[in-house]
């Protein structure tokens, strides 16, 4: 019995000594695109996630593409895209996403709105009267916005990378102004920053951009008019609850996508989901829940990316804030 005890005391004793074996932490990586209300959205995400969950947070810059396949792919490269505009984001929402499909990726419960079109500043809208797409066909409205001299105006469609880019050299082509204005495709901080010196030399400048989003706080900006949206046209929309064979709004992004596309409307207010790989479930299965019931709201976006872009807030700052003084809105999110 003595012996018994002796052993029992040893093994207590060394348990003493033995060192605490730590057992790592899942890191849940974020993939961050290039516009405000993405860096705003992953860090309050990533505040949230890192105060109420088991897990380190990791935000690294990636294209679209390349979210989509690490999220895809479930390996933990990428888990996250916090800002997916589903109306530019048809396709790899239809082959991850959709029932039927891959699957791989899942999105939010609850969307926020948002929309987009090409915008002008007010002055020049008041001033000349160009208040549609179509007026842009004029050679004399084209002139506004012709900045280096040669004879045609220029327009941004969107940064590199963006699927939005050929969406709307589409829709340059459709509408008929592409015979008069060229695409200029540069970051997103070039076309802000060209924003800025147009307004402060009252000078024409055409953009495509979106709302939520503080440029609006900021200036006096004019939306064009674009016809009503019709529906979906083309095979690859014949299970979208918007199909319509004659609609007018056919994008498909083949090798001659300018030639095989036509898009001579606008859409309907956009869903923007933030979407997450379905690994997630069994790898982090409480992140995955809290991803699933997170509800934004355009107001939300646009106080966080005013913040941080026009008040120059620090990001991590400006959502540590937020979440600190939200917590009834943080908590309908949480598991």
């Amino acid at each position: 019995m003595k012996k018994v005890l002796s052993t029992l005391g040893l093994t207590a004793a060394v348990g003493l000594i033995l060192p605490q074996v730590a057992v790592a932490k899942e890191t849940i990586v974020i993939g961050e695109v290039s516009w405000d209300a993405s860096i705003a959205i992953e860090n309050i995400l990533k505040v949230i996630m890192e105060e109420n969950f088991d897990v380190d947070v990791e935000i690294i810059a990636a294209d679209q593409a390349a979210i989509w396949s690490a999220m895809d792919k479930g390996k933990g490269s990428v888990d996250i895209h916090p800002d997916i505009w589903s109306s530019s984001q048809t396709e790899p929402l239809a082959k991850f996403v959709a029932k039927g499909s891959r699957e791989s990726v899942k999105v939010n419960q609850h969307p926020y709105l948002g929309t987009d079109g090409f915008y002008i500043p007010g002055y020049i809208q008041d001033e000349y009267n160009v208040k549609s797409v179509y007026d842009l066909k004029k050679p004399e409205i084209a002139k506004l916005f012709d900045s280096d001299g040669d004879g045609l105006g220029e327009y941004w469609p969107g940064a590199p990378g963006w699927t939005g880019v050929k969406i709307n050299q589409v829709k340059a082509k459709s509408y008929g102004f592409d015979e008069y204005f060229e695409p200029v495709v540069v970051s997103d901080s070039i076309i802000k920053a060209q924003l800025k010196t147009a307004y402060r030399k009252k000078e024409g400048i055409l953009f495509y951009y979106w709302t939520p989003e503080w440029l609006h706080y900021a200036y006096d900006l004019r939306k064009l008019e674009e016809p009503k949206f019709t529906g979906y046209a083309g095979d690859s929309k014949k299970q979208h609850e918007d199909y319509n064979p004659e609609g007018c709004y056919k994008f498909n992004d083949t090798e001659n996508w300018l030639e095989d596309s036509d898009i001579t409307c606008n859409i309907p207010e956009t869903e923007i989901y933030i979407g997450y790989s379905t690994s997630l479930e069994e790898r982090a299965p409480k992140v995955a829940e809290f991803l699933s019931k997170v509800t934004l709201s355009a107001g939300y976006v646009s106080e966080w990316v005013y913040k941080i872009a026009s008040e120059n807030e620090d990001p991590v700052d400006m959502a540590e804030e937020w979440v600190k003084n939200n917590p009834k809105v943080v908590e309908t999110w949480l598991p």
